[in-house]
């Protein structure tokens, strides 16, 4: 009985030093007060409450911590609100550079996004401002979009179509599928410079 009891509290003040120990030598980032966290679990609100019930339970934390407020959703997704407008305008306008980047991501989200190198999770720096300036000046420039309206006008018919014939089987119409071929079809266009049609996929 005795010996169970004495390896419990060893384990326990092995387990507090080697987490003290941790967080001395990885100290963590001091963030704006939030609601209580639970290790592996997040803030205790997520057990009671669901997501699409954020903008009531952001206006409670708001009023009990202050403008701004830090949220973990899950294990490892932290997240921090501000509230207030002129908070918002200094973090973002004026010391816009110092929020801009994105942390390092994990190996799974790393593989995903392609080693963080599509605009979406590219970190903040030279890969991301030739990105950006790629997607401006090429992409989203309205020459290059009046000169794709053909391309759009094909697309439309393709949607329309398959709309249409997938309605008058008197089935129902996945409205995924068709989307999703048109806009590969857009895709294979702007890329190749080639029209497919659905019996060459």
């Amino acid at each position: 009985m005795y010996t169970w009891v004495f390896t419990i509290l060893i384990s326990l003040s092995i387990s507090a030093l080697l987490k003290s120990l941790y967080d001395f030598i990885f100290p963590k980032p001091k963030l704006p007060p939030g609601s209580i966290l639970i290790p592996f679990v997040g803030n205790l609100i997520w057990l009671f409450k669901s997501l699409s019930e954020l903008e009531p339970i952001l206006q409670n934390i708001h009023a009990k911590y202050g403008p701004i407020v830090t949220l973990q959703f899950g294990v490892s997704r932290t997240t921090i609100f501000i509230s207030s407008n002129s908070l918002a305008y200094k973090a973002l306008v004026e010391n816009g550079v110092v929020f801009a980047d994105r942390p390092r991501a994990p190996p799974v989200n790393r593989f995903l996004s392609s080693n963080q190198i599509n605009i979406n999770s590219a970190v903040y720096g030279p890969t991301w401002r030739l990105l950006r300036l790629n997607l401006t000046a090429e992409i989203l420039h309205p020459s290059r979009l009046r000169s794709y309206s053909p391309a759009r006008s094909w697309l439309l018919e393709i949607l329309m179509s398959g709309l249409q014939a997938g309605s008058e089987s008197g089935e129902a119409v996945w409205f995924a599928y068709h989307f999703q071929y048109a806009m590969f079809c857009l895709q294979v266009l702007m890329c190749f410079g080639d029209k497919f049609e659905e019996k060459h996929i």
